[in-house]
């Protein structure tokens, strides 16, 4: 059983304790072998606590008393293990009496752990005491916690089907990221929608000038504009056919207008689809740099067509519209899959592969 001393000492005032502690005390001194070294000289210990230490020996005369480095040693059974602290010393007794009190300064400091195990050690029983050395009784090897109990089939179950949802999931939002990024990479949309209409003779104008009259309405034979031509005379079109006039972008009165520029469209019941848009600049540009131009229909459904710019007037300051008028040819597309009327969306769509690697793979997969 461990002996706790408390040596006697002088009364000290309150404020001579460690910053922390309430009670001169509250850690108990502890009859454990130890010796401390102060300027070269070896003191013989007494007893050890965290504050403070009691130790008995000569020390130099002219040594510093306050704020001295001393080394606490102890002997173990093939090793001495030192911990080096910060310490007032404080004489006991008489002058003759060689007796000392160590009060160390920082109880806290980086010497706190090791001294703190070796004392709780020396309370459980760990380290006996032989002569002036330690030796350690305690156990030498780790406690193995007991394996977890084998999982139950749902619980086996339930994990499975967890990482599997997981799996799924992840890889679902891998698709969709990847057909993102493949859509804002491959293809790119015209801003101004696709109006399917109905095809048929186009009236220009036969000549430059300003249009001073417009009859929508004109049947076979009547005048359906007339054109203050820029060399003085005034030019007027009859209506060629028994059909319906569609105006187009310059056919109004006060329209100043190029030689060529389209005016009306004829239309008459045996006439196929007529597909017109405009375009911006980018989509010009992509045309010219080979991109494949696609009409995607309101259901789904996705044909190549063919792009051809058209001529457009010039207004009044000699400036165009920045968006360029174009036709699109619908060849490929049977007629009975469009209807008269209905929205699509022009798209341009660039050749990651080229057409020939691209016939190549698929003949190999069709192999396959």
């Amino acid at each position: 059983m461990t002996e706790l001393l408390s040596p006697q000492r002088t009364a000290q005032p309150e404020e001579s304790l460690a910053g922390g502690f309430v009670y001169e005390s509250e850690h108990p001194q502890l009859q454990i072998p130890f010796s401390a070294r102060i300027s070269g000289r070896r003191l013989e210990g007494k007893t050890l606590s965290i504050t403070e230490a009691y130790v008995s020996g000569l020390i130099p005369p002219n040594s510093n008393q306050q704020g001295n480095t001393i080394a606490l040693q102890f002997d173990f059974e093939g090793f001495t293990l030192s911990l080096f602290v910060v310490a007032d010393i404080e004489k006991i007794g008489e002058s003759d009496n060689p007796d000392y009190r160590l009060r160390f300064r920082d109880p806290s400091a980086s010497h706190l752990a090791p001294l703190r195990h070796i004392l709780n050690s020396h309370l459980a029983g760990d380290l006996v005491t032989m002569d002036r050395f330690l030796g350690y009784t305690g156990p030498t090897k780790a406690k193995h916690k007991a394996p977890p109990p084998a999982p139950t089939k749902m619980q086996t179950f339930s994990r499975g089907l967890r990482k599997l949802c997981i799996a799924g999931l992840s890889v679902g939002l891998i698709v969709i990221a990847s057909n993102v990024i493949h859509d804002r990479f491959v293809f790119s949309y015209e801003p101004r929608p696709v109006v399917i209409g109905q095809g048929g003779e186009t009236l220009r104008a036969t000549s430059a000038g300003q249009i001073n009259y417009t009859n929508n309405q004109a049947g076979q034979g009547d005048v359906i504009y007339s054109i203050s031509a820029n060399s003085g005379d005034l030019l007027s079109v009859r209506m060629p056919c028994d059909c319906e006039v569609q105006p187009l972008a310059d056919f109004y009165e006060g329209a100043t207008i190029l030689a060529g520029t389209p005016l009306v469209r004829l239309v008459s019941g045996d006439t196929g689809i007529d597909v017109r848009t405009f375009i911006s600049p980018e989509g010009a540009a992509r045309i010219i740099s080979g991109d494949i131009a696609e009409l995607e229909l309101s259901d789904g459904s996705v044909f190549p067509v063919g792009v051809e710019l058209i001529e457009q007037s010039a207004d009044a300051g000699g400036q165009t519209d920045a968006m360029m008028a174009a036709e699109l040819s619908l060849s490929d597309i049977d007629e009975t899959q469009v209807q008269v009327g209905e929205i699509a969306r022009l798209r341009f769509r660039r050749d990651l592969v080229p057409d020939a690697l691209e016939d190549r793979i698929k003949d190999i997969f069709n192999g396959i």
